[in-house]
């Protein structure tokens, strides 16, 4: 199961929200030497606000091993507050898109359960901005780590450029080409169950 949840809503899914600032630090701090903002081993940023969305999956122990962030690009976001250059022409600013940040997953997970992480969450991501009648997502990533989920429909905002030690691009991709349907035929995944605290919806 996908959990979705934001600050007004964390208190449903018990440490979820800590869970997720723990794996954020262990994940960029620790792992890529990142000099982001950390407390008691808890990272975060100027973006956790109460505009944020966060998706995560947790193990048997609750303990999150896999995150995408959601922010909304009719207020602040990353792209266009930090790394505006990697995009050609007007950046994103409507309800309807959604910046995808701090995407990560737990590589000490059990090489049999990691490789389904990142496709389940995206197809809880895809069925939110469905429900959301919103029209897709945007980022900034590694070319080959977006290309791997997702294989069609990805359309490059830029040309690539350094971003935190990594040659990374920004893109955009339409909702209906976000799940990796290559990836839920090859793990078996066929309709993810998204708990949003108040109602649970079925992530196709």
């Amino acid at each position: 199961m996908i959990e979705a949840f934001s600050l007004s809503t964390a208190h449903l899914f018990q440490d979820a929200m800590a869970s997720q600032a723990r794996l954020r630090y262990r994940v960029f701090v620790e792992r890529r030497g990142l000099p982001h903002m950390h407390h008691d081993d808890l990272e975060f940023d100027e973006f956790d606000t109460p505009a944020a969305s966060y998706f995560v999956w947790r193990d048997e122990e609750r303990v999150v091993r896999g995150l995408i962030r959601l922010l909304r690009t009719d207020r602040p976001y990353m792209l266009k507050s930090y790394w505006p250059h990697l995009v050609r022409g007007a950046l994103p600013q409507s309800a309807g898109v959604w910046e995808m940040t701090r995407v990560c997953v737990d590589k000490s997970v059990s090489p049999s359960v990691r490789p389904v992480i990142m496709p389940e969450l995206l197809c809880a991501v895809a069925a939110h901005i469905e429900n959301s009648e919103g029209k897709g997502v945007i980022g900034v990533t590694r070319a080959h780590l977006l290309t791997h989920f997702v294989r069609h429909g990805v359309e490059w905002l830029g040309e690539p450029a350094p971003v935190e030690g990594k040659i990374e691009r920004a893109f955009y991709v339409p909702h209906e080409f976000l799940r990796p349907d290559y990836h839920c035929t090859k793990y078996g995944i066929d309709r993810v169950k998204l708990q949003t605290g108040s109602i649970t919806e079925r992530a196709a």
